[in-house]
């Protein structure tokens, strides 16, 4: 495991970093790519700082920041809906599986279709 990040705060900030450079790119954010930019050489590296207490909460925010990003990228047209979906899948458990009554994907493509359509229900 990298110990280049001593301190929550380091590690915060640097990512910060991250996604201001991949803004000002107009690129997407991913786990591989905060990975690499942190100096981890294994993303699984970078993800098992979730198991330490102290660095947990900033890699779950990095996560959902990246998840919400990914949500977001469904309803622009210039990103492959394919690969945004397989996105969602591999790195944020999403599946076209029926779990427990809900189809995540599915409600969450049929979200995205009514945005891009314009005709977002007000429910």
């Amino acid at each position: 495991m990298n110990k280049k990040y001593k301190k929550p705060k380091d590690l915060e900030k640097m990512a910060e970093q991250y996604f201001l450079e991949q803004e000002e790119q107009n690129k997407p954010c991913s786990i591989a790519g905060i990975s690499y930019f942190l100096g981890f050489t294994d993303k699984n590296d970078f993800l098992e700082l979730e198991k330490q207490e102290e660095f947990a909460p900033i890699i779950n925010r990095i996560k959902l920041r990246m998840e919400s990003q990914a949500i977001d990228m469904l309803t622009d047209k210039s990103y492959a809906t394919t690969g945004v979906i397989f996105n969602l899948k591999c790195s944020f458990g999403y599946s076209d599986k029926v779990v427990n009554g809900k189809d995540d994907m599915a409600e969450l493509m049929q979200k995205a279709r009514k945005l891009i359509d314009g005709t977002e229900d007000n429910e």
